[in-house]
């Protein structure tokens, strides 16, 4: 896959401030990540999906994470149509 991952610049020791033009890719890319950062916080909240240490194979490894899916999805309508 030809993939790039992003990352916020940080600063070098002893560095002040970020350049202006580091400053505005850090906060871009913050921009972009904080919403999916958040959505997997609840995911992880409600359905507590990283819980998967008795998982032994494959197969009950997708039918754990999706599972846990399918119910915050479920949790997700259900807040939806009580609104």
């Amino acid at each position: 896959q030809n993939l790039t991952v992003l990352t916020p610049v940080k600063k070098q020791k002893g560095q002040h401030h970020l350049e202006p033009q580091d400053q505005w890719l850090s906060t871009a890319i913050s921009r972009i990540r904080q919403p999916i950062e958040a959505l997997f916080a609840w995911i992880e909240e409600k359905t507590g999906i990283e819980c998967a240490g008795q998982v032994r194979s494959y197969q009950g490894h997708m039918v754990h994470v999706f599972g846990k899916l399918a119910a915050a999805l479920f949790f997700w309508n259900f807040l939806r149509a009580s609104s």
